[in-house]
């Protein structure tokens, strides 16, 4: 008789982590259900695919009441910071703008 082999996790990198939450936060702004989903458990942008512990940690860690706090957090949390001082409007011309677009739509408002 033979045991199955345990099957392998999908575990996305950084950058995959980043363009997830881009997708999340762009079909929040569309369709409320899943708004309300991602607002009260942010894991729901891993859909079925795992990360590593610390980052699983900081996305389930994130409390938001609106789209535009969860952005801001995973900003925050996920993306680097321009090593200038903070200023909202201009950080993220510093950001990769492919991956940024529709994280720094609802960031903007």
């Amino acid at each position: 008789m033979l045991a199955q082999a345990p099957t392998a996790i999908s575990m996305v990198s950084e950058k995959d982590l980043r363009r997830q939450i881009d997708r999340a936060v762009s079909r929040a702004m569309f369709d409320g259900e899943y708004a309300s989903v991602l607002l009260s458990d942010p894991t729901v942008v891993l859909e079925d695919r795992g990360c590593p512990p610390q980052q699983y940690l900081s996305l389930r860690g994130i409390r938001a009441s609106d789209l535009v706090d969860f952005a801001r957090q995973a900003q925050a949390l996920f993306w680097i910071a321009p090593p200038q001082a903070f200023h909202p409007s201009l950080d993220l011309r510093y950001f990769n703008q492919e991956e940024q677009r529709p994280l720094a739509a609802v960031a903007a408002r």
